[in-house]
């Protein structure tokens, strides 16, 4: 789910913006209306950020390598067919995106998803997009029916249209060749964050597996060893520090019965019965992730002065310092991670509902939780002054439609993290 973040004096980060404007099947409510997502967004630009960041999840339209999604089961499928080819139409995947009958389909869609949603609002804050698994047309699902990752032809086209004609290539990009992807926010030598989609360019396969390639991987370590900046922050567009028992995660935990030892893979949706565990085996789950993440979170530790993570994806917002990974101690110099808050979740899209899990600790990490995570919509705020980042997290409500919350903020937490 998409995430917003305010950053620098201040800046501002958010999740999860997309989906269509307050879409429900039946009684459950997949996504919050615009009207709700905009008045979050009014809170942030109140205090008149000097950038925002919006981490993953622009859109969704989920297709499953098929031409519209396959919503629901039984009946309800086929109805949310019918409604879904009725208001957005349908792609044919044998065609270009641009220039074809696809070109409508798309830009019905991301009017609604990103420029109607987004309006004007913005127009004098700089806005950084980091992509995640939904702004391929997919999530990321591996079972033995369909794996989505990394994406086919046609969603990585759909992914390509959609950054050439709804928001900027990322700045200071490794290679032109990948600026969608991977760039960096550089505010002098005050403050430097490496940006990374999480899910476009990952890997199960072959010499090198990672959720980002070898060389990328390379790039965000050399920039933080070098960085000459006082506060350093990455932005990977999948958490380090939480699990939902997803497949694409850094980590082995998946949801599955009490005491099973096989080999599980969890569907989205599923309502699952069972509990986070790393004694069953997730389907297709590559070790070689985790350790890509120990020499991230390795290199992150190592550095001297202020580091700190900010990511998004699992729906919720909290806030953790990492103190052991593994067999890696990091208690001499820990590493904050953060959950910035999704914008637009609701009833049927928390973890606790789509993955039957809220989001958690892996096994494999001892952390210290700063801020309690919770479901719930939000977004932070990033102070930031030579001698510390202050960092405050918004809660704007929405787990519990009943209470008829307006997305207006409920209340504030504060951290302090000293250069």
């Amino acid at each position: 789910m998409g995430c917003l973040a305010y950053l620098l004096p201040p800046y501002g980060l958010y999740v999860c913006g997309g989906g269509p404007d307050g879409f429900s099947v039946g009684k459950k409510q997949f996504f919050k209306p615009h009207k709700f997502r905009q008045t979050l967004f009014d809170e942030g630009l109140k205090q008149k950020p000097d950038a925002a960041v919006a981490i993953g999840d622009h859109i969704y339209y989920d297709l499953k390598g098929q031409s519209l999604p396959a919503a629901g089961k039984g009946i309800i499928k086929v109805i949310a067919g019918w409604y879904l080819r009725f208001r957005y139409g349908a792609f044919d995947r044998s065609k270009d995106i641009i220039g074809t009958p696809n070109e409508a389909v798309i830009k019905t869609i991301c009017d609604e998803q990103i420029a109607d949603l987004y309006g004007t609002r913005f127009k004098s804050v700089p806005m950084f997009f980091v992509s995640d698994d939904h702004d391929y047309f997919e999530n990321d699902d591996a079972t033995k029916d369909i794996v989505t990752f990394p994406p086919d032809d046609f969603s990585r086209r759909g992914f390509e249209a959609i950054a050439d004609l709804y928001y900027p290539k990322l700045p200071h990009a490794p290679s032109p060749e990948v600026n969608r992807q991977f760039g960096i926010l550089r505010y002098g030598k005050l403050f430097e964050a490496p940006l990374f989609d999480c899910a476009g360019l990952m890997s199960f396969e072959g010499e090198h597996k990672g959720l980002i390639p070898k060389d990328i991987e390379g790039w965000i370590i050399d920039r933080i060893s070098k960085s000459d900046a006082r506060h350093l922050a990455l932005v990977p567009s999948h958490p380090l520090g939480w699990t939902a028992g997803k497949w694409r995660e850094w980590y082995p935990d998946v949801v599955a019965p009490k005491g099973f030892t096989g080999v599980v893979s969890n569907d989205h949706l599923a309502e699952l019965d069972g509990e986070l565990t790393t004694n069953a085996t997730k389907y297709l789950w590559q070790k070689d992730w985790w350790e890509q993440h120990q020499r991230l979170l390795k290199a992150l530790s190592n550095r001297a002065g202020s580091k700190f993570m900010f990511s998004g994806d699992v729906h919720a917002q909290g806030a953790i310092e990492i103190q052991t990974s593994g067999d890696m101690s990091l208690k001499e110099s820990p590493v904050t991670s953060i959950l910035v808050g999704p914008v637009g979740t609701s009833d049927a899209t928390w973890p606790s509902s789509a993955r039957s899990i809220g989001a958690a600790t892996p096994e494999w990490l001892d952390v210290r939780s700063l801020v309690d995570t919770k479901e719930i919509n939000g977004f932070i705020m990033v102070n930031i002054d030579q001698t510390k980042a202050t960092i405050r997290l918004h809660d704007c409500g929405g787990y519990d439609r009943s209470l008829n919350e307006t997305g207006i903020t409920q209340r504030v937490e504060e951290l302090s993290l000293k250069a």
